[in-house]
């Protein structure tokens, strides 16, 4: 799986912003855990909190966890996927594709769906094509 990340510096004129853009190829062999969407977002959401370095706090009743069970949390702890209608996916394609260049937002999806419900201030967006996974997850401290 490849992600990028955009960050405040390089969205102009758009303050105190993140975006993580997740793309996983779809493989005829198919092996480690990526099988599906709900394991796409799954991971999408560990590799955020990872960046975060949020299983590194070791604060005040805080447990300690490793790498896999702070994965395995988060996986068990997913809600369900939220499918997107048609105009509702073309509404979030057309908020994204020019943020997010060079990296091209697919046109069309077999299943898009938000990972959880959207705030006006933190999106989780996870798509899957014939082809790839996709997946865009945007905050902003605003």
């Amino acid at each position: 799986m490849k992600y990028f990340v955009i960050e405040d510096d390089e969205l102009s004129n758009h303050a105190e912003e993140t975006i993580y853009v997740f793309e996983h190829t779809k493989r005829k062999n198919k092996y480690g855990d990526i099988l599906s969407l709900e394991d796409f977002a799954a991971k999408c959401r560990f590799i955020e909190a990872r960046n975060r370095h949020m299983y590194w706090y070791k604060g005040k009743n805080v447990a300690e966890a490793t790498v896999h069970e702070f994965e395995k949390k988060i996986r068990s702890e997913q809600k369900v996927l939220k499918e997107l209608s048609k105009e509702e996916f073309i509404e979030v394609r057309n908020q994204f594709s020019d943020i997010i260049k060079p990296i091209t937002f697919p046109n069309e999806a077999t299943k898009s769906a938000y990972a959880y419900e959207p705030e006006w201030n933190d999106k989780f967006f996870v798509m899957e094509t014939g082809e790839i996974y996709f997946g865009i997850y945007w905050f902003t401290t605003a």
